[in-house]
C-alpha cells in the first residue's frame, strides 16, 4: 500500500472514530462529578448542523463565561438565527466567517473547533506554534460568525423535512427538479449569499435569472438577511481583517481591485497564509466578478480581506469529514495569526500609550467602544474615581461595568488625580468664591461665601469639598 492509501486510510480511522462518539459528544459541555464542566465540547468529525452549532456556541459562552460573548447579529427569512461568537478581551478585532454558502459548512466545523481549542489554550496558558494565545487574545479579540447561512446549511443536510411542507415544490423546483439537496449552496430562498455584497455587483457573471441552487445573484444587492447581517456586523465591529471559509479547492483569495498603497500589505499576509496552509493563490485579475464578502469588505474598509476554500476539490457537493484532519493541521494557526496582525494594524489606527492615570469624572461621561467617536456604546457613566490604564489625547480608557471602554474629557470635566476625605472646621476670612468643580472657571463659578466658619468634606491638591446651603461646593486655598 502507498504511502498516499495509508494516510487516507488513517483518516478514515480518525473519522470514523469521530463519529462513533458524536452521539455522545453532540451532548457538549456536561456537568462532572465534582460539578465542574467538561470542556471537551466541539467534536470536528460529525456533521454540524444549525441545532448543534446553536447548542455547542452556548455551551463554550457557559464553559467560559470571561472570554467567549455570544450574539445574534440577524435571523433568516425561516427564523433561524444568525449567531456570531466573539473570543478574547482585546479591543482590536477581525472577523472570520463560514457557511456562506450551504454545501460548504466544512467552515463551521473549522470554526468552532478553533474556539474551543483557543479558549482551552487560553485558559491554560498554552502556545499554538509561536502564538501565547492568551497574550495574542487581551490584545485581539477575534469574532467569529461560525454558520452564515443556516437555511441553506439546512436544506443540503436534512432535506425538505426540514421546512414547512408548502415550501417544497419551491425548493424542489429550484433545485431542478432533484430531491437531493447535497449540491446546494445558496440560501433557502434560492439565492447565493456570496454574490449579495455591494461590490461591482451589476457587473457579477455568470448569473442565472432566476433563483437557484448556486450562483443567483439576487435582484438586488443586499436583499438577503444573511448578507445584511453581514454588512452591519462589519460596521459594527470594524475588524481590521476579514476571512471567509469556503469548500473547496485548497485556494486564496485575497485582491479584489486592492489599492496600489496595500498591495504589499495585503500580498505578504497572503504569502504567510500560503505558507502555513499550502493553499495555492488566485492571481489577481483586472475585471473581476464581484459580490463577495471579502470583496465587499476590502473596497469598502480599505483592509485585508482572505477568502479560503477549504479541502481537496469536491464536484457540487460537502467536504467529507475525513478531510478535516488535513484542514485542521493547515489551518490550526490561522485564527491567531490574523489576530496578531489584526493589532499590529489596529495600533497603527490607534496609537495608544499605555500608562497608569488616576482620573476623576466630574461630571456624567458617554461610553465608546474605541477612541473614536463612531463607537459609542450608548450608555454613560456618572462621577467617579478611576484608573486610566491608556491614553490618545484626550481620550482615556477605562474600567466600568461593560469592560475597558473609552471616554473622551474635556479640561473641566475631569481631574488627573484623585480627591481625598479631608474633614477639617475652617475659618473663611474674606469673600470666597464658590466653583461647582475644583477649577478656576468663570464657567463653574457658583457664587461666593462670606466670612464664616466652614466644613471640609474632600480636598484635591489646594481645593477643598465644603458643605453650604448649596450644597457640596468647591473653594480654593488661597481664599482661605
Amino acid at each position: 500500500m502507498n504511502k498516499k492509501k495509508v494516510q487516507r486510510a488513517l483518516q478514515l480511522l480518525v473519522a470514523a472514530l469521530g463519529m462513533i462518539f458524536a452521539a455522545g459528544s453532540a451532548l457538549g459541555a456536561a456537568p462532572q462529578a465534582n460539578g465542574t464542566i467538561n470542556k471537551d465540547i466541539v467534536d470536528p468529525y460529525q456533521t454540524y448542523t444549525y441545532e448543534l452549532t446553536a447548542q455547542h456556541i452556548d455551551q463554550l459562552a457557559a464553559a467560559y463565561p470571561d472570554l467567549i460573548q455570544v450574539k445574534t447579529i440577524g435571523k433568516t427569512d425561516f427564523d433561524r438565527d444568525i449567531k456570531a461568537v466573539k473570543l478574547g478581551k482585546g479591543e482590536a478585532t477581525v472577523l472570520i466567517d463560514g457557511s456562506q454558502h450551504a454545501r460548504e459548512w466544512m467552515g463551521t466545523n473549522l470554526i468552532m473547533y478553533m474556539i474551543d481549542r483557543y479558549a482551552y489554550a487560553y485558559e491554560h496558558n498554552m502556545k499554538y506554534g509561536d502564538y501565547i494565545v492568551r497574550d495574542l487574545l487581551n490584545q485581539c479579540s477575534i469574532w467569529f460568525v461560525p454558520m452564515v447561512n443556516p437555511d441553506g446549511v439546512t436544506l443540503q443536510q436534512q432535506g425538505l423535512d426540514a421546512f414547512p411542507e408548502d415550501y417544497h415544490s419551491w425548493f424542489v423546483g429550484m433545485n431542478g427538479g432533484s430531491r437531493d439537496f447535497k449540491r446546494w449552496k445558496a440560501n433557502a430562498s434560492g439565492i447565493d449569499i456570496n454574490r449579495q455584497y455591494p461590490a461591482m455587483w451589476t457587473g457579477i457573471r455568470n448569473s442565472p435569472k432566476y433563483p437557484m441552487f448556486k450562483n443567483y445573484k439576487g435582484s438586488e444587492p443586499a436583499e438577503t438577511a444573511e448578507a445584511v447581517s453581514m454588512i452591519h456586523f462589519a460596521y459594527e465591529t470594524d475588524p481590521e481583517i476579514a476571512f471567509s471559509y469556503h469548500s473547496s479547492g485548497e485556494v486564496l483569495y485575497w485582491y479584489f481591485n486592492t489599492s496600489p498603497e496595500h498591495m504589499a500589505r495585503d500580498k505578504r499576509m497572503a504569502d504567510t497564509i500560503s505558507n502555513m496552509t499550502g493553499y495555492s493563490q488566485i492571481k489577481p485579475a483586472k475585471d473581476p466578478s464581484g459580490g463577495g464578502f471579502t470583496d465587499w469588505f476590502i473596497a469598502q474598509f480599505g483592509r485585508p480581506g482572505f477568502t479560503a476554500e477549504l479541502g481537496p476539490y469536491q464536484v457540487e457537493t460537502e467536504l467529507p469529514l475525513w478531510t478535516f484532519t488535513d484542514i485542521w493541521d493547515e489551518n490550526q494557526a490561522i485564527g491567531l495569526y490574523l489576530a496578531s496582525e489584526g493589532y499590529k494594524l489596529w495600533h497603527e489606527r490607534y496609537p495608544v500609550e499605555w500608562a497608569n492615570t488616576n482620573i476623576q469624572l466630574l461630571e456624567p461621561v458617554p461610553l465608546y467602544n474605541r477612541p473614536d467617536a463612531s463607537f459609542p456604546v450608548g450608555a454613560q457613566l456618572n462621577g467617579a474615581k478611576l484608573t486610566a490604564d491608556a491614553r490618545l489625547g484626550d481620550w482615556y480608557r477605562i474600567p466600568t461595568w461593560l469592560g475597558p471602554k473609552w471616554v473622551r474629557l474635556n479640561p473641566s470635566a475631569y481631574l488627573i488625580g484623585h480627591s481625598e476625605k479631608h474633614t477639617e472646621h475652617i475659618s473663611l476670612t474674606a469673600q470666597t468664591p464658590m466653583y461647582k468643580h475644583p477649577k478656576e472657571d468663570g464657567s463653574m463659578l457658583l457664587g461666593q461665601l462670606t466670612p464664616q466658619e466652614i466644613d471640609t468634606v474632600e480636598r484635591w491638591n489646594d481645593w477643598y469639598l465644603v458643605k453650604t446651603w448649596l450644597g457640596n461646593v468647591w473653594i480654593q486655598n488661597k481664599r482661605i
